[in-house]
Protein backbone atom coordinates (compact mmCIF):
# COMPACT_ATOMS: atom_id res chain seq x y z
CA UNK A 1 0.00 0.00 0.00
CA UNK A 2 1.17 3.48 -0.81
CA UNK A 3 2.12 5.66 2.14
CA UNK A 4 -0.46 8.13 0.83
CA UNK A 5 -4.01 6.85 0.60
CA UNK A 6 -7.12 8.53 -0.74
CA UNK A 7 -10.21 6.70 0.52
CA UNK A 8 -12.32 5.33 -2.32
CA UNK A 9 -15.61 5.92 -0.49
CA UNK A 10 -16.97 7.45 2.67
CA UNK A 11 -18.98 4.49 4.03
CA UNK A 12 -20.40 5.28 7.46
CA UNK A 13 -19.82 1.76 8.78
CA UNK A 14 -16.83 0.13 7.10
CA UNK A 15 -13.36 1.72 7.11
CA UNK A 16 -11.95 1.71 3.59
CA UNK A 17 -8.32 1.27 4.52
CA UNK A 18 -6.14 -0.43 7.12
CA UNK A 19 -3.65 2.19 8.30
CA UNK A 20 -0.06 1.65 9.31
CA UNK A 21 2.01 4.21 11.24
CA UNK A 22 3.11 6.93 8.85
CA UNK A 23 0.41 6.20 6.24
CA UNK A 24 -1.38 9.32 5.08
CA UNK A 25 -4.87 10.24 3.98
CA UNK A 26 -5.23 13.02 1.42
CA UNK A 27 -7.89 15.48 2.55
CA UNK A 28 -10.27 17.32 0.28
CA UNK A 29 -9.39 20.86 -0.69
CA UNK A 30 -12.09 23.04 0.91
CA UNK A 31 -14.41 25.13 -1.19
CA UNK A 32 -13.50 28.70 -0.32
CA UNK A 33 -16.42 30.23 -2.24
CA UNK A 34 -19.22 32.10 -0.52
CA UNK A 35 -21.47 29.57 1.26
CA UNK A 36 -22.81 31.93 3.92
CA UNK A 37 -21.78 34.95 5.90
CA UNK A 38 -19.40 35.36 8.80
CA UNK A 39 -22.07 37.34 10.62
CA UNK A 40 -24.44 34.39 10.31
CA UNK A 41 -21.88 31.97 11.71
CA UNK A 42 -21.07 34.32 14.59
CA UNK A 43 -24.76 34.71 15.42
CA UNK A 44 -25.37 30.93 15.47
CA UNK A 45 -22.20 29.93 17.33
CA UNK A 46 -22.96 28.25 20.66
CA UNK A 47 -21.08 25.85 22.92
CA UNK A 48 -22.61 22.44 22.23
CA UNK A 49 -22.04 19.68 24.78
CA UNK A 50 -24.48 17.03 23.54
CA UNK A 51 -24.08 15.20 20.23
CA UNK A 52 -26.07 12.66 18.29
CA UNK A 53 -24.70 9.14 17.88
CA UNK A 54 -23.89 9.88 14.26
CA UNK A 55 -20.55 9.89 12.44
CA UNK A 56 -18.87 12.87 10.88
CA UNK A 57 -17.84 12.65 7.25
CA UNK A 58 -14.28 12.95 6.02
CA UNK A 59 -15.32 16.23 4.39
CA UNK A 60 -16.42 17.55 7.80
CA UNK A 61 -13.05 16.66 9.28
CA UNK A 62 -11.18 18.13 6.32
CA UNK A 63 -12.92 21.47 6.63
CA UNK A 64 -12.60 21.69 10.42
CA UNK A 65 -8.86 21.00 10.34
CA UNK A 66 -8.32 23.39 7.45
CA UNK A 67 -10.23 26.12 9.28
CA UNK A 68 -8.06 25.69 12.36
CA UNK A 69 -4.63 25.32 10.73
CA UNK A 70 -4.95 25.24 6.95
CA UNK A 71 -2.37 26.84 4.66
CA UNK A 72 -3.74 29.80 2.71
CA UNK A 73 -0.71 31.63 1.34
CA UNK A 74 2.83 31.53 0.02
CA UNK A 75 5.37 30.56 2.65
CA UNK A 76 2.92 28.47 4.66
CA UNK A 77 0.72 31.31 5.90
CA UNK A 78 -2.30 29.83 7.67
CA UNK A 79 -5.94 30.52 8.43
CA UNK A 80 -5.03 31.58 11.99
CA UNK A 81 -2.45 34.33 12.62
CA UNK A 82 0.79 33.56 14.42
CA UNK A 83 3.32 35.90 16.00
CA UNK A 84 6.34 36.08 13.70
CA UNK A 85 4.66 33.53 11.40
CA UNK A 86 6.26 30.82 13.54
CA UNK A 87 3.16 28.62 13.83
CA UNK A 88 4.05 26.60 16.94
CA UNK A 89 0.73 24.73 16.97
CA UNK A 90 0.08 21.21 15.76
CA UNK A 91 -3.35 19.55 15.46
CA UNK A 92 -4.03 15.91 16.31
CA UNK A 93 -7.34 14.41 15.18
CA UNK A 94 -8.89 11.86 17.54
CA UNK A 95 -11.28 10.04 15.20
CA UNK A 96 -13.91 7.82 16.84
CA UNK A 97 -16.77 7.92 14.34
CA UNK A 98 -15.52 9.41 11.08
CA UNK A 99 -16.75 7.79 7.89
CA UNK A 100 -13.83 6.35 5.91
CA UNK A 101 -11.32 6.53 8.77
CA UNK A 102 -10.25 3.74 11.09
CA UNK A 103 -10.73 4.95 14.69
CA UNK A 104 -7.47 6.33 16.00
CA UNK A 105 -5.09 9.26 16.23
CA UNK A 106 -4.05 11.22 13.14
CA UNK A 107 -1.66 14.18 12.86
CA UNK A 108 -2.77 16.97 10.54
CA UNK A 109 -0.07 18.03 8.07
CA UNK A 110 -1.03 21.57 6.95
CA UNK A 111 1.58 21.94 4.20
CA UNK A 112 0.26 18.93 2.28
CA UNK A 113 -3.33 18.94 3.62
CA UNK A 114 -3.04 15.32 4.76
CA UNK A 115 -3.65 13.19 7.82
CA UNK A 116 -0.70 11.10 9.01
CA UNK A 117 -1.83 8.01 10.91
CA UNK A 118 -0.29 7.80 14.40
CA UNK A 119 -2.13 5.24 16.53
CA UNK A 120 -5.10 2.90 16.10
CA UNK A 121 -8.10 2.59 18.43
CA UNK A 122 -11.09 4.48 19.84
CA UNK A 123 -9.57 6.78 22.48
CA UNK A 124 -12.76 8.31 23.85
CA UNK A 125 -12.68 6.52 27.21
CA UNK A 126 -9.12 7.66 27.91
CA UNK A 127 -9.88 11.13 26.61
CA UNK A 128 -12.98 11.31 28.81
CA UNK A 129 -10.92 10.38 31.86
CA UNK A 130 -8.23 12.94 31.07
CA UNK A 131 -10.93 15.63 30.63
CA UNK A 132 -12.14 15.20 34.21
CA UNK A 133 -15.20 13.16 33.24
CA UNK A 134 -16.87 15.68 30.93
CA UNK A 135 -19.62 13.68 29.22
CA UNK A 136 -19.40 15.64 25.96
CA UNK A 137 -15.99 14.05 25.31
CA UNK A 138 -17.53 10.56 25.24
CA UNK A 139 -20.34 11.72 22.95
CA UNK A 140 -18.26 13.52 20.35
CA UNK A 141 -17.47 11.50 17.19
CA UNK A 142 -14.24 13.45 16.66
CA UNK A 143 -11.97 15.76 18.58
CA UNK A 144 -8.92 17.85 17.74
CA UNK A 145 -6.15 18.37 20.27
CA UNK A 146 -4.04 21.48 19.73
CA UNK A 147 -0.50 21.13 21.06
CA UNK A 148 2.42 23.52 20.88
CA UNK A 149 6.15 23.20 20.28
CA UNK A 150 7.51 26.09 22.33
CA UNK A 151 11.25 26.24 21.69
CA UNK A 152 11.32 28.57 18.70
CA UNK A 153 8.66 30.88 20.15
CA UNK A 154 10.64 31.15 23.37
CA UNK A 155 13.82 31.88 21.44
CA UNK A 156 12.09 34.63 19.47
CA UNK A 157 9.84 36.19 22.12
CA UNK A 158 11.27 35.10 25.48
CA UNK A 159 8.86 35.59 28.38
CA UNK A 160 6.09 36.66 26.01
CA UNK A 161 6.03 33.28 24.23
CA UNK A 162 3.49 31.62 26.54
CA UNK A 163 0.96 34.41 26.14
CA UNK A 164 1.38 34.46 22.36
CA UNK A 165 0.91 30.70 22.09
CA UNK A 166 -2.32 30.83 24.10
CA UNK A 167 -3.62 33.70 21.97
CA UNK A 168 -2.86 31.69 18.84
CA UNK A 169 -4.78 28.73 20.25
CA UNK A 170 -7.76 31.04 20.64
CA UNK A 171 -7.50 32.14 17.01
CA UNK A 172 -7.38 28.55 15.74
CA UNK A 173 -10.18 27.39 18.02
CA UNK A 174 -12.55 30.17 16.97
CA UNK A 175 -11.94 29.30 13.32
CA UNK A 176 -12.74 25.65 14.10
CA UNK A 177 -15.95 26.52 15.97
CA UNK A 178 -17.21 28.92 13.29
CA UNK A 179 -16.54 26.33 10.59
CA UNK A 180 -18.50 23.81 12.65
CA UNK A 181 -21.46 26.19 12.59
CA UNK A 182 -21.15 26.65 8.82
CA UNK A 183 -21.31 22.85 8.44
CA UNK A 184 -24.44 22.54 10.57
CA UNK A 185 -22.44 20.96 13.39
CA UNK A 186 -22.01 21.78 17.06
CA UNK A 187 -18.67 22.28 18.76
CA UNK A 188 -16.95 23.34 21.95
CA UNK A 189 -13.44 24.11 23.18
CA UNK A 190 -12.21 22.53 26.43
CA UNK A 191 -9.16 23.54 28.43
CA UNK A 192 -10.11 21.54 31.53
CA UNK A 193 -8.00 18.39 31.26
CA UNK A 194 -5.10 16.70 32.99
CA UNK A 195 -2.03 17.32 30.83
CA UNK A 196 -0.28 14.14 31.96
CA UNK A 197 -3.37 11.96 31.49
CA UNK A 198 -4.06 13.32 28.02
CA UNK A 199 -0.62 12.10 26.94
CA UNK A 200 -1.91 8.58 27.62
CA UNK A 201 -4.95 9.18 25.45
CA UNK A 202 -3.18 10.91 22.55
CA UNK A 203 0.28 9.98 21.30
CA UNK A 204 2.14 13.23 20.69
CA UNK A 205 5.79 14.19 21.16
CA UNK A 206 7.24 14.66 24.61
CA UNK A 207 8.45 18.17 23.71
CA UNK A 208 4.92 19.25 22.72
CA UNK A 209 2.50 20.77 25.24
CA UNK A 210 -1.26 20.04 25.14
CA UNK A 211 -3.19 23.29 24.96
CA UNK A 212 -6.80 23.02 23.82
CA UNK A 213 -9.26 20.20 23.11
CA UNK A 214 -11.85 20.93 20.42
CA UNK A 215 -14.95 18.78 19.95
CA UNK A 216 -17.40 18.61 17.08
CA UNK A 217 -20.47 16.55 16.24
CA UNK A 218 -24.06 16.65 15.09
CA UNK A 219 -25.79 18.70 17.80
CA UNK A 220 -28.21 17.07 20.19
CA UNK A 221 -29.77 20.02 22.01
CA UNK A 222 -29.19 23.80 21.73
CA UNK A 223 -26.11 25.14 23.48
CA UNK A 224 -25.43 28.36 25.32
Amino acid sequence: MSSRTKPASLSANVPVWVPQPGNRVVLAVPDTGEAGTLSGALTRRRSIREYQDKPLSLEHVSRLLWAAQGVTGVGGLRTAPSAGAIYPLKAYLIASQVSGLTPGIYRFEPDTNELAFVQKGDRRRLLFQSAMGQECVKMSPAAVLLVSWNKRMQGEFGDHAEKLILIECGHAAQNFLLEAVSLGLGGIGLAKFDADAIRTAVAFRTDEEPRYLLLAGHPGIPGK
